[in-house]
């Protein structure tokens, strides 16, 4: 990163639109607009007036909307410039701000690091930032507004506090040569039992609400002509996998990103699972398989129309040994609900004591109970969620390890348990950014922003 404390510019919407803004950042951002802009420069209140260029000669008409330090989006004077979007308006505009000699081209992320050094933001809620831009579906969005308000940073600096007062207890009596302070080894060991309690149970969480931020990936399996291809068209609304009475037409793995209520979903439509002697139908088998290793969920499906197969049998057994020992989330779904059945119905919304419901991708029947399914099964409780960033879990992972170091003692060890207490602080608070947390941490995480945010 740049030095700090110069001004910097960058467009921060892409260019051939209708509108175009440039973002100006500094203390020198009054200067410059006077050399650039024709209008008047007052705390947030929009200007109209001319972009000139140095003779003085129209560039574009544009508004301008100037906000004095510190009550700016980066803590800054700042400015954002409105022009229209033509390229040639654009690259005018640059070559003029940095004609002055007074700003620099920002770097990627600047602006919302340096809101986060001045104390705008704090860590977690600047990654909420990018979180935002690159949101794709509604639950996503909302997750990522939830932790830019703050409610994680809240929920981390309430941790923080309790681990910052456990390490000024022990500090205390360390310090005391009077011997007047004493320590209570059970209760303090009470104390880190309950934080280590709730950081994993905050950790296991966000563990859940992960799919919030990078989606779920949903395995389609089944016996060839089961209606794989044909119930992915339906979900995505498009024909995206061929669909043939052909039995074994897929035998790669087509994979299709959709939303369902908001939540992201993969889908990933697999070669029919059977016996062949084909290799190419093979790999594909081999795929289907990995894929519902690799899945956060799989659709078991079965033809409604005929008996099943002892394949399928088997599948089924399969994926209800594996529900009872691994937690893995099935669901059976019965397709061609439009002919005549010849499997039992779903009772009490299962099926060979799977979750299941049954559909029909030529009518549409079913297709929403589907959809249901899908998100009470995966998503999240949101009114519970606050974590769902990797980097966060990973942290509070860390954190959890130390404490655990300190349970594990055989006695109480004063000088070992500051330590991994101060370790569990430091991992605690590299969440948000508290304690002057790692520069090459804060510049890995704004150099993933674009230029201009």
């Amino acid at each position: 990163m740049n030095e700090f404390n110069s001004t910097v510019f960058a467009l921060s919407t892409p260019v051939g639109g209708a509108i175009t803004i440039m973002r100006i950042s500094g203390e020198n951002t009054r200067a410059v607009l006077s050399r650039v802009f024709s209008g008047s420069i007052e705390h947030r209140r929009a200007s109209f007036g001319r972009i000139v260029d140095e003779d003085g000669e129209t560039v574009d008409t544009c508004v301008c909307v100037f906000y004095a330090a510190p009550h700016s989006y980066t803590g800054e004077d700042m400015a954002e410039l409105s022009i229209h979007g033509s390229y040639a308006v654009a690259r005018k505009l640059t070559e003029l701000i940095d004609g002055t000699g007074l700003a620099r081209h920002a770097e990627a992320g600047e602006f919302t690091q340096r809101a986060y050094l001045n104390g705008k933001l704090d860590l977690a809620q600047a990654e909420a930032v990018m979180d935002i831009i690159s949101s794709t579906a509604e639950r996503q969005r909302r997750a990522a507004a939830r932790q830019l308000d703050g409610r994680l940073s809240g929920v981390i600096n309430a941790l923080y506090e309790r681990v910052k007062t456990l390490c000024a207890r022990i500090a205390a009596a360390m310090d005391d040569d009077t011997d007047e302070i004493e320590l209570d080894s059970a209760e303090l060991s009470t104390q880190i039992e309950s934080l280590k309690a709730d950081i994993d149970e905050l950790t296991a969480g966000g563990m859940r609400s992960r799919i919030l931020r990078e989606g779920a990936r949903i395995a389609i399996l089944g016996s060839p002509n089961v209606g794989k291809s044909s119930l992915l068209n339906a979900l995505i609304m498009r024909e995206r996998s061929i669909v043939t009475p052909i039995p074994g037409t897929t035998r790669d793995t087509v994979e299709e990103a959709v939303s369902i209520d908001g939540l992201p979903i993969v889908l990933v439509d697999t070669a029919g699972i059977h016996d062949t002697e084909d290799v190419v139908e093979r790999m594909g088998i081999e795929r289907s398989q990995r894929e519902r290793e690799l899945a956060d969920m799989a659709l078991l499906l079965v033809d409604g129309s005929r008996e099943m197969d002892a394949g399928e049998e088997e599948m089924l057994a399969s994926a209800a040994c594996d529900m009872l020992d691994k937690g893995s989330k099935f669901l059976v779904v019965i397709t061609k609900s439009d002919l005549e059945h010849a499997l039992p119905a779903i009772t009490d919304g299962k099926f060979r004591n799977i979750p299941a419901v049954s559909v029909s991708s030529r009518t549409g029947v079913g297709l929403s109970a589907l959809r249901e399914r899908i998100v009470s099964m995966l998503a999240p409780d949101e009114n519970e969620s606050v974590l769902d960033n990797v980097r966060h879990i990973h942290a509070l992972e860390n954190a959890s390890q130390h404490l655990a170091r300190i349970l594990m003692m055989p006695f109480f060890d004063s000088d070992a348990a500051f330590h991994e207490l101060n370790q569990a602080m430091r991992d605690i608070a590299s969440i948000t950014g508290n304690d002057d947390p790692d520069e090459e941490l804060v510049n890995s995480i704004f150099s993933t922003f674009c230029v201009g945010k």
